[in-house]
């Protein structure tokens, strides 16, 4: 039976095509890891590395087994992640970057503090929202999608055995941050002379749909200066920078930045969370589902 050594071994001197450097980086010695590395070439059948004296490189079947083992050591990591440190309650969520999502997570927070509860949140594109729920490691995930995004999210979703329940219709909106107020809806003109910075590049990042805002792909990327996965990063760009965001309309009352709908009401971005189909919501995933709502309404 391989062990989890072996293949930290074989693929920290894979990636530094050496074994004196990976005795380095591994704090053993040379020989040690010649002798891990003979161990696993003894139990695979085959020789995963090719030596001469300039080093070592894979050989054809080592190459595969470097993607094998690459996929057991991360997925070995992601289950000593669920590892209990203490007999605290854990609620784990996911979201796409958004400051409303993260304050809200904060109120929360300071209104359950006393509870013996460990919390993890962790942002993400829709899709690794996806991939953290479908595999157990978050129990809620939170996503912003256009309207006419739905029957593919909800394709990916029954892959993974989920479900999506909407909490909220939002617009999708042009902030112009420093800029001068367009004078009209015809948002491709404003953006002639202007520059954006949007959220990373995701197939369900929402610029890929506003088909009425660029004439194709390749139009709309020549006015992409900034790409982050930062909600953040994007307000204080907007805030101090002379670019522009196309992103859902804010939650508050009193947005941050002001800006223009893109839509006569005739398209929405979605608001919801992600969770298992056949698996109920704990106790304090309903606690905070209702926290949110209620923030909603506000």
């Amino acid at each position: 039976m391989l062990e989890v050594k072996e293949l930290q071994y074989f693929v920290v001197c894979a990636d530094l095509s050496s074994f004196s450097r990976a005795s380095e980086v591994l704090y053993t010695t040379q020989p040690n890891v010649s002798k891990v590395i003979r161990s696993l070439e003894e139990k695979l059948g085959f020789e995963v590395f090719e030596r001469d004296n300039r080093g070592i490189k894979l050989t054809r079947r080592g190459r595969q087994a470097y993607e094998y083992a690459g996929k057991i050591l991360e997925q070995e990591r992601q289950l000593a992640q669920i590892y209990k440190i203490d007999d605290r309650e854990e609620f784990s969520i996911s979201s796409n970057p958004s400051s409303w999502v993260a304050r809200c997570f904060t109120d929360y927070y300071i209104k359950y503090s006393d509870e013996n509860v460990r919390y993890n949140i962790m942002e993400g594109s829709v899709n690794s929202v996806i991939e953290r729920v479908g595999t157990g490691l978050d129990e809620l995930g939170f996503i912003f999608f256009m309207d006419n995004q739905l029957q593919q999210i909800e394709y990916k979703l029954k892959k993974h055995n989920l479900q999506f329940v909407k909490l909220k219709d939002n617009e999708a909106y042009l902030y112009y941050g420093n800029n001068e107020a367009p004078k009209d809806k015809d948002v491709e003109s404003y953006l002639k002379d202007k520059m954006l910075v949007q959220c990373y590049e995701d197939e369900f990042a929402l610029n890929h749909y506003w088909d009425n805002i660029r004439k194709d792909d390749e139009e709309f990327n020549k006015h992409v200066a900034v790409i982050t996965n930062s909600d953040y990063v994007m307000n204080y760009m907007l805030k101090y920078s002379k670019l522009c965001n196309i992103s859902s309309s804010h939650f508050s009352k009193q947005p941050n930045f002001d800006g223009i709908p893109l839509y006569d009401d005739t398209r929405k971005v979605l608001f919801g969370y992600i969770k298992k189909c056949d698996e109920a919501v704990s106790r304090i995933g309903e606690q905070f589902l209702a926290f949110v709502r209620e923030e909603l309404k506000k």
